[in-house]
C-alpha cells in the first residue's frame, strides 16, 4: 500500500513539475502547445529533433529551463526504482526473494 502512495505522490509531482516548466517555457514567448510537449518531452527523457525543439535549444533560459527538467526527470526514475526494489525486498525477505526469482518456492 505504500509503495501505491508513493508512486502516487510520485507522478502527481512529476505533472506538478512539468507544468510548472511549461509556464516558465510560456513566458519566454513561446505557444502553450509547443512548450507543453517540450517540458514532457525533455522530462522523460524521449528527445525530438524538430524545429519546435531548434527554438527551445537557441535560447539560452529556455534551455537552462529544459537543462533542470532532464535532471529531475532521470531523479524521478531513480526514486521510483528505488523505493519499488526496496519494497519488494523489505516485504518478502532476501531470502523469500531470492528463492521466488530462481523459482525454487
Amino acid at each position: 500500500m505504500v509503495a501505491l502512495f508513493s508512486l502516487l505522490v510520485l507522478v502527481t509531482v512529476s505533472l506538478l513539475i512539468t507544468h510548472i516548466a511549461t509556464i516558465a517555457l510560456t513566458l519566454t514567448g513561446l505557444s502553450q502547445e509547443v512548450v507543453r510537449f517540450q517540458a514532457r518531452s525533455a522530462f522523460t527523457g524521449v528527445g525530438f529533433t524538430t524545429n519546435e525543439s531548434e527554438k527551445v535549444v537557441e535560447h539560452p533560459v529556455r534551455r537552462r529551463i529544459i537543462m533542470v527538467l532532464m535532471l529531475l526527470g532521470n531523479v524521478g526514475v531513480i526514486t521510483v526504482m528505488s523505493s519499488l526494489i526496496l519494497t519488494f525486498v523489505t516485504s518478502v525477505g532476501p531470502q523469500d526473494w531470492a528463492r521466488k526469482l530462481c523459482g525454487c518456492a
